[in-house]
């Protein structure tokens, strides 16, 4: 018999009052920004206020020790749909059920027999970006097919990592030739420029959102030139990171690094950094320094920063930016997990992504490969992507 006890919390006031219990959660179970509470509460309000929450809570005695992060949409063209809160437009990584480490494979065994009997209630789970790592997706699929019930598996994305060495001379050591030379290079532009030219990081709320609204400004005006949205173009997108850059700047989960002239911020990388792996989420510049490669000048002045203070991984998250490879030592495949209910509209659902799949695997035999990557690029650019604007911008 298990000695956790289970709860659903199904509206807002009772997700309320996880705030304390899931913060103490995640001191020693969350490695991603995309799993805190700030960022999941925040997305509720601003970019999913009419979702159902069906968020699922493990306790031992009156402590937080497990937690799944649902919500779920009518879905009327495929079914009832639960998923991860937080997926969507800010494209999240390695989302993931919530536990300590000790009772991680019990809370798992346990999430598939309540999630099957309120089965009822949903025709399509999806567990998107699942870090394939984990366990977590083969956990499921186990307890799924022990059931009866039908699942189907699928790449996500793959995000480029690289472990941080104890000191900065050893990771420019671990470099390509090409990457050191790059490096080398924006270095000595700085040193060209006028004294006013400096590299810092964020102290303050008031720094932090004039850098977000200086990388938003940048951000917009590459893509819109493009033809494309960005991904600020929604006021709700905008108010949703003022919120989240206020609260990660107090929290001293923020690492948000600026290039700037005197009291003009030419460039911007945003970062989180949650117990001991930072992430890159966004930067950009603007347009006119082009010819120093502010990007690269930031992100070589990032990596020393998280060095210096003992960070253990930096995660590029997903994308496909060449600069990825050459400045990381690996990568985390994410997973997309669907198991499909017995009702008509799970059976639907099953058959159109089967036909989806076959669809796609015929486009990989058919198109040529230089015209399915400019495709892909243009989808994302049409989502409103959070990619930088190029390989060594």
């Amino acid at each position: 018999m298990s000695s956790l006890r289970f709860e659903w919390v199904e509206d807002t006031e009772g997700f309320a009052r996880l705030r304390e219990p899931w913060d103490a959660l995640a001191a020693s179970a969350v490695e991603t920004i995309f799993l805190t509470y700030d960022w999941l509460a925040t997305w509720l309000v601003e970019l999913a206020p009419d979702s159902e929450l069906h968020v699922l809570t493990a306790w031992d005695g009156g402590r937080l020790v497990g937690a799944v992060p649902l919500c779920g949409s009518p879905g009327i063209d495929r079914g009832r749909l639960w998923y991860f809160m937080g997926e969507g437009t800010l494209t999240p990584n390695h989302l993931d059920i919530v536990a300590e480490p000790t009772v991680r494979d019990e809370v798992r065994v346990h999430v598939v027999e309540l999630l099957l009997e309120r089965s009822a209630e949903w025709d399509v789970l999806e567990f998107g970006k699942l870090p394939a790592e984990t366990g977590t997706p083969a956990a499921l699929e186990a307890g799924f097919a022990a059931a009866g019930i039908a699942t189907s598996c699928s790449d996500a994305a793959v995000c480029y990592v690289c472990s941080l060495p104890d000191t900065y001379e050893e990771y420019l050591a671990e470099r390509s030739k090409n990457t050191r030379k790059k490096i080398g290079e924006v270095r000595r532009w700085l040193r060209r420029q006028p004294e006013t030219f400096q590299l810092a990081q964020t102290q303050t709320e008031e720094q932090a959102l004039a850098a977000l609204e200086a990388l938003e400004r940048f951000h917009q005006a590459r893509w819109e030139a493009r033809g494309y949205p960005g991904a600020f173009a929604e006021p709700r997108v905008v108010s949703f990171h003022m919120a989240v850059v206020r609260n990660a700047q107090r929290n001293g989960q923020l690492r948000m690094y600026t290039l700037a002239d005197g009291d003009e911020i030419i460039a911007v990388s945003y970062n989180y950094c949650v117990g001991r792996v930072a992430e890159a989420y966004l930067a950009s510049f603007d347009a006119r320094y082009f010819q120093g490669s502010p990007g690269v000048l930031l992100r070589a002045y990032a990596v020393e920063q998280l060095i210096a203070e003992g960070v253990g991984v930096f995660d590029w998250l997903e994308g496909a930016e060449s600069y990825k490879t050459a400045w990381s030592t690996g990568q985390r495949r994410d997973v997309s997990l669907r198991a499909y209910g017995r009702s008509w509209a799970g059976r639907i659902a099953r058959l159109w992504h089967a036909a989806n799949v076959e669809a796609v695997r015929l486009a990989r035999v058919l198109v040529p490969g230089r015209v399915r990557e400019s495709l892909n690029k243009m989808a994302a650019r049409a989502r409103g992507s959070r990619q930088t604007s190029g390989p060594e911008s």
